[in-house]
């Protein structure tokens, strides 16, 4: 009985550690993607192809919502072991997970782009025959599109940069 008890342990601790390390691999590959997603998703034509491309947009949600996914699982493993050790990096970790989940969700994203798509339509609409104010507006939507994007990135790539501070690979 104690051999059963002590194998599943064991076990346990070897898949906890496989989940650990394995996060750490896929949240690289999620930032990495993110980024290439964001740089061009920040221009005009990004969000042209995002407010008209119905493939483009579902991707680019669905990478968002992985990113959520996984940050919420990164969440627990670094609160065991901001538990365990009240290490400064994991606390600090665990404040820019709360910030990506609370105040850039799939949700406010979305909400955000649609606001984007719409302003993106009224100049395609309004403005494409009198050069000089269709890039004026573009630049205008641009800066605001750019700013929030850049934002969602730096926090992405924040915490990406924490979890090898935490060594949990």
């Amino acid at each position: 009985m104690r051999h059963l008890a002590f194998t599943l342990l064991f076990t346990v601790s070897l898949c906890s550690f496989a989940q650990d390390e394995d996060i750490v691999k896929i949240v690289d590959e999620l930032t990495i993607k993110w980024d290439k997603q964001a740089e061009a998703l920040q221009k005009y034509t990004g969000l042209r192809y995002y407010c008209t491309a119905d493939v483009y947009r579902t991707n680019t949600t669905e990478l968002l919502d992985k990113i959520h996914h996984y940050d919420t699982l990164l969440y627990g493993i670094v609160s065991r072991k901001y538990a365990n050790s009240n290490d400064k990096e994991a606390e600090a970790t665990l404040k820019d997970i709360v910030t990506v989940e609370a105040d850039y969700t799939t949700k406010s994203f979305k909400e955000f782009l649609q606001i984007e798509c719409e302003g993106f339509k009224e100049i395609e609409e309004n403005y494409k025959n009198k050069e000089s104010k269709y890039y004026k507006e573009i630049e205008k939507l641009e800066k605001e599109l750019s700013k929030y994007v850049i934002t969602i990135t730096r926090r992405i790539d924040l915490i990406d940069e924490h979890i090898h501070h935490l060594k949990l690979d």
